[in-house]
């Protein structure tokens, strides 16, 4: 087969009408879901519609509503002419009506012409998603032979064409059956489409930005509260197309901030084949990806040069439509080119990129890079990328001398600029935002042609900042009245290692406050994680509290605030605290500290992972149940809060400790205007479940499991008559030693006898959750989640009993 024929599915793309290309949206626009049977719109449009709090609207409810019959009857009865004219009327109708507030979803009218021309039009306002999936896996699905198969599947392509964004819907291995291979010896019920969820929520979270919003409520030291290209020394993890098949992905976790997706192949169906890689980054790794084309991509092609260029937009686009955080485009195009490219980004951040591949004498000094960066600014980029070749290492000093010149400027753009080749690495080591990285899995499995043998790990940029004393090693605790069975120290041990890290972590028995403070005035402390009894003691020595914190009342997190220049001592604004957050890694003395808490998003995660759609959270119906009255308590209420649950009962062997809590947190709710009371406490375990509300599909149990201190262990089992949620719900238990508590055997009977769809979480699911956005705010950097969680399973057995 000639390279012309191979190429010919590829470059049908180009000849189409343009897609819409707007993707500036109100906040609140209604967001259409499109797409061929078996794509997953429904379940899409459902997971979308709870994550965000909106109304969901299928075409076909809105159709019978409308009618008063299906569509299939309404096709029996009136005929295909009458049914399409219909169908037709009710898609605008249904989109004028519902333009704001809503997650719509299309059926088969989305394949009409009309209905397409509607969507286009719709397009200018409103996103309009996309959704494909594997091809395979919709024929499998649908059950159909070749023939019916390719028909579809060359029908479904007209949507991209009256869409402006595009969802690759990447199998979810959780939908491989009901039951989960036992863990520990606990088997497991599991709700289906976990991951789905955290990659479409993700997705939305990025689309609407919500997730920019939401981050104005979080923790000035969260990673997610400055961009990074404002944090210091990220780096970003260089892949090529052409080499993800070849590599588990799930083992490139190390500390990097971000993926440089390189296409470097060209071939057929190429906007299925990256709109699958990239959302196969996005499960694996989660973090945002950065996208380039590169030249080489069309050597082994017989393209034209203006055919290559048209190609080359016509992926950068691709890119966007895929809602990539950033792309790289090449500053040699036109600046008209670049400049349409701009304006149709949405809230993708566009890299202006200028390479000099070969040697030259056109060094860091001369004019021509300094022409590029006005040129890229006056294009509206966001940043700026100098990349250059170099036989020399005096050019890595003169790299800094050029930075130095850009920064001195007002209101500069933030720059990339480093040399590459075999006496670059210093520059690379100096670089400051988004430095590629390589992996030590890569250096072993991927062909030495395929990966610059010049790019350091992130672990090994991190250890040579370490060497020239730009970062310190730090000491870490985990503090607490009993903390002898703690896994904490392997968990953050073992994330130090992987990330190139030089701090330590040690658990200590502590009994009062003034320990604990003594402990932390060291000035090498980098940070601490408070367990009982002093989460909510803990919050009378804290000078500065995230939202979080406050809002829950309790902080299990400690972090220094270091004396900075031109910052008074006591200044506790935003701004001042996130540069304390981008000061992590260096020691010095301590004037203040800081307070969040993680426990919340340990209990959340997981909640939100196996909550099974049938008990979706509805606000004015989903109730909610913990146990216990202490500071985790406290954080199970707060993560059901978020997640919109506003009926919440809380039980605790000593009531008094019930109601404080309960009385916070009503009070916390009414200064939000939250109508009513969001907890009640429940005074006795013998009481009938209250008549005017529904089980409970939510269960928290924070109460230990072995005593603590002068308190007795729970040993709590439920009462029988608070189970009787006919549709099951999520049981969290956050003892984890011994990890086969009462209450979770109590619940497997309970699962056996009634045949009710109960998921179990064990305390070695919550803790990593938790430890891994603590590791996070105490070290700025991306944890690497999947050794800490494997860390926690292969240590808890020194536990057992």
């Amino acid at each position: 087969m000639s390279v012309t024929t191979q190429l010919e599915p590829t470059l049908a793309f180009l000849d189409t009408r343009p897609p819409p290309s707007t993707r500036d949206f109100r906040p609140d626009a209604s967001i259409v879901l499109i797409g061929c049977r078996g794509s997953g719109k429904r379940s899409l449009g459902f997971i979308g519609a709870t994550h965000l709090g909106r109304r969901l609207i299928t075409e076909d409810h809105y159709f019978l509503e409308a009618t008063g019959i299906t569509r299939g009857a309404f096709y029996q009865q009136y005929g295909s002419q009458d049914f399409h004219k219909k169908s037709f009327e009710l898609l605008k109708r249904m989109l004028d009506e519902n333009s704001a507030g809503c997650v719509i979803e299309c059926g088969m009218g989305s394949l009409s012409a009309p209905a397409q021309k509607v969507l286009y039009e719709f397009c200018k306002t409103n996103p309009v998603v996309y959704v494909t999936r594997e091809s395979e896996r919709i024929r499998s699905l649908l059950r159909l032979g070749d023939e019916e198969a390719s028909r579809l599947e060359a029908a479904d392509l007209a949507h991209r064409d009256c869409s402006n964004l595009e969802y690759y819907n990447l199998y979810d291995e959780s939908c491989d059956g009901t039951e989960t291979p036992p863990e520990n010896g606990i088997g497991n019920v599991s709700s289906r489409l976990k991951y789905a969820k955290e990659d479409f929520s993700s997705f939305l979270d990025f689309m609407t930005g919500q997730g920019v919003i939401r981050s104005g409520f979080e923790s000035p030291f969260s990673i997610n509260a400055l961009p990074p290209e404002m944090r210091s020394y990220t780096y970003a993890l260089s892949l090529r197309l052409s080499t993800i098949p070849d590599l588990d992905l799930v083992e490139l976790e190390a500390g990097a901030d971000a993926v440089q997706l390189k296409i470097d192949t060209w071939g057929p169906d190429m906007q299925k084949v990256i709109g699958q890689q990239v959302a196969t980054i996005r499960r694996n790794l989660g973090v945002p990806i950065m996208f380039q084309v590169e030249d080489y991509a069309f050597e082994n092609t017989q393209l034209s040069i203006g055919e290559r260029e048209h190609a080359y937009f016509g992926l950068m686009e691709h890119s966007l439509r895929l809602a990539v955080e950033y792309i790289l485009v090449d500053l040699k195009f036109s600046s008209d080119l670049i400049s349409k490219l701009v304006r149709s980004s949405g809230r993708t951040k566009v890299i202006g990129h200028h390479l000099h591949r070969e040697e030259n004498s056109w060094g860091w000094d001369d004019e021509s890079r300094m022409i590029q960066y006005r040129r890229a600014k006056s294009l509206g980029c966001d940043m700026v990328r100098f990349v250059r070749a170099t036989s020399k290492p005096h050019d890595n000093d003169t790299v800094q001398e050029f930075l130095s010149k850009i920064e001195a400027m007002p209101d500069h753009l933030p720059v990339i600029a480093y040399n590459v080749g075999e006496h670059g690495r210093p520059s690379l080591i100096a670089n400051r935002i988004f430095t590629p990285v390589t992996h030590p899995v890569m250096q072993t499995t991927v062909s030495k042609s395929q990966i610059r043998q010049f790019l350091p790990t992130a672990a090994e940029a991190r250890q040579a900042r370490y060497q020239i004393g730009a970062l310190d090693p730090l000491h870490f605790y985990h503090l607490g009245a009993s903390v002898f069975y703690s896994l904490s120290p392997a968990m953050h041990t073992a994330a130090y290692q992987v990330c190139g890290m030089k701090n330590d972590f040690q658990s200590l028995k502590v009994e009062s406050l003034e320990e604990i403070q003594q402990l932390c005035a060291d000035p090498n402390f980098g940070g601490a994680a408070i367990t009982q009894p002093f989460k909510v003691q803990i919050l009378s020595r804290i000078s500065a509290k995230s939202y979080h914190a406050k809002a829950i009342g309790a902080a299990n997190t400690l972090l220094p605030l270091r004396t900075l220049s031109n910052a008074k001592p006591w200044d506790s604004h935003t701004q001042t605290l996130l540069r304390h957050a981008n000061q992590r890694g260096k020691a010095g003395p301590i004037f203040a500290y800081y307070g969040d808490n993680t426990d919340f998003i340990g209990i959340q995660t997981c909640l939100r992972r196996n909550l099974s759609p049938r008990n979706a959270i509805q606000p004015s119906k989903t109730t909610g149940l913990v146990i216990g009255a202490g500071g985790m308590a406290r954080a199970a209420i707060y993560a059901m809060i978020q997640m919109g649950c506003r009926k919440i009962f809380v039980y605790n062997r000593t009531i008094e400790h019930a109601e404080t809590v309960a009385q916070h947190f009503n009070s916390w709710a009414s200064g939000l205007s939250i109508d009513g009371e969001i907890v009640t406490v429940l005074k006795s375990r013998d009481a009938p479940w209250p008549s005017a509300y529904r089980q409970p599909t939510m269960i928290v149990s924070c109460v230990p499991a072995r005593s603590v201190g002068d308190q007795a262990p729970a040993n709590f089992e439920m009462p029988m008559q608070w189970l009787g949620s006919p549709t099951g719900g999520v049981v969290v238990e956050l003892a984890y030693l011994p990890l086969d508590t009462p209450l979770l055997k109590q619940i497997r009977r309970v699962r056996e006898e009634t045949k009710q769809a109960w998921v179990i979480v064990n305390g070695l699911e919550v803790l990593p959750e938790q430890a891994i956005a603590q590791f996070e705010l105490m070290t700025g950097r991306k944890a690497p989640k999947r050794r800490m969680r494997f860390e926690v399973l292969q240590n808890h057995y020194r536990y057992q009993e």
